[in-house]
C-alpha cells in the first residue's frame, strides 16, 4: 500500500496528508482484521467439531437380533448398501466364503471394497439383502459375539495413552507377556519393541514415544493376532508397509493365521497372486470370481488389473 500511495502521491492524484492517515488508518485495522480472521477460523473449527458430534447423535443404536452361528461360513444374498437413500454403493452382491478360505477383493477405487468389507465384519448391516455367517445376520449379532467370528483391521490405526502392552492387549487384559510377545513376532514387530529402553512398557500416545505410522499399523495387526477371530477382513491393513515388508508381514501372518479365513481387501495384486479366491468389484457390484489363474483366462477386468500392475513393478 505504501508503494501504490507513493506513486499516487508523485503523479499529484493525492496530498501527503492524505498518504499518511490512509497508512495510519491501515494500522489501525491491522488488529481488528487479525482478531475476526482469528474467530472466522474458531468458527469453522467449531462447526466441524459440531459436525462430528451430530453425526455421532445420528447413528442409530445397533439393534440385536440373538442367534448362534451354527458355522464360520460367510454368505451374501442380493446385498445392498446405501449411505444415501437412493445411491447404492453395493447393487445385489452375492457369495458364499467357506471357512479356511483366502479371498482377495480387488478392483478400483470407489467400486464398494471397503463398504462390503464393514458388512462382511458386521460393523453395520445392509440397508437390503444379508449377511451372514452360520446362517446368523452377523450385522444384528450383539457386538462381542460378531467379533468373536469376524475382525476387521483398516488402514486407519488407533494408537492409545499407555503401554505398548496395554495397547496390544487393550480387551484381553488376562494375556500374558509370553503372549503379547507371540503377537508382535507374528507381525515382525518384536524386533523394534526390543530395542526400546522400557520395551513392553514403553508409553505411547500423546506425550509418549512416537510410533511412526508402519509401526502404530503392526501393533493394531498384533492387536488383531492376540484377538484371534476365526475370520479376519483385512482392508489394506498393510499400506503403510514398504512392499519387502508388507510381503515378509503377510507371510508370517500366514503361519499364525493357518486354517482361519482371511479377508483381504488388496491394493498390491501379489496379495492376490497369493489368495485361493478372487473377487473383482466394479461399479457396485462382483463382476468375476475364481482363482488367479482361471481370471487370467478369462482375459477379463482383473487379467487387465494383472498386466497393468506387472508393467509398473
Amino acid at each position: 500500500m505504501l508503494l501504490i500511495g507513493a506513486g499516487m502521491y508523485q503523479n499529484g492524484q493525492i496530498t501527503l496528508a492524505q498518504l499518511t492517515a490512509a497508512l495510519l488508518y491501515t494500522q489501525m485495522l491491522a488488529d481488528p482484521v487479525e482478531g475476526l480472521l482469528w474467530w472466522v477460523d474458531e468458527f469453522q473449527s467449531g462447526k466441524a467439531s459440531l459436525s462430528r458430534l451430530l453425526g455421532i447423535y445420528e447413528v442409530t443404536d445397533r439393534e440385536i437380533r440373538p442367534a448362534d452361528p451354527k458355522d464360520d461360513q460367510l454368505a451374501g444374498n442380493q446385498v445392498r448398501y446405501a449411505y444415501r437413500t437412493g445411491k447404492d454403493v453395493l447393487k445385489g452382491v452375492d457369495f458364499e466364503i467357506r471357512p479356511g478360505t483366502r479371498l482377495a477383493i480387488v478392483g478400483p477405487s470407489g467400486a464398494g471394497k471397503s463398504t462390503l468389507g464393514r458388512l462382511l465384519a458386521g460393523v453395520q448391516p445392509p440397508t437390503g439383502g444379508r449377511v451372514t455367517v452360520g446362517e446368523a445376520e452377523i450385522g444384528y449379532l450383539p457386538v462381542e459375539q460378531a467379533r468373536s467370528h469376524v475382525a476387521l483391521v483398516t488402514q486407519e490405526h488407533h494408537v492409545f495413552v499407555g503401554t505398548i502392552r496395554e495397547n496390544v492387549a487393550l480387551a484381553f487384559t488376562d494375556k500374558s507377556d509370553d503372549e503379547i510377545w507371540q503377537a508382535l513376532i507374528a507381525v515382525n514387530a518384536d524386533s523394534w519393541v526390543r530395542e526400546l529402553t522400557a520395551g513392553l512398557d514403553t508409553e505411547v500416545g500423546s506425550g509418549g514415544h512416537k510410533l511412526l505410522p508402519a509401526q502404530a499399523q503392526q501393533i493394531a495387526l498384533a492387536r488383531l493376532v492376540l484377538a484371534n477371530p476365526r475370520t479376519l477382513v483385512l482392508d489394506e491393513a498393510t499400506s503403510l508397509l514398504d512392499a519387502k515388508a508388507a510381503r515378509l508381514l503377510e507371510g508370517s501372518l500366514n503361519q499364525v493365521l493357518d486354517s482361519r479365513t482371511v479377508i483381504a481387501i488388496a491394493h498390491r495384486l501379489q496379495t492376490a497372486h497369493d489368495a485361493d479366491l478372487i473377487a473383482v468389484v466394479e461399479d457396485g457390484v462382483i463382476s468375476e470370481w475364481g482363482s488367479h489363474d482361471q481370471l487370467l483366462a478369462a482375459n477379463g477386468a482383473y487379467a487387465a488389473l494383472w498386466r497393468s500392475w506387472r508393467d509398473e513393478h
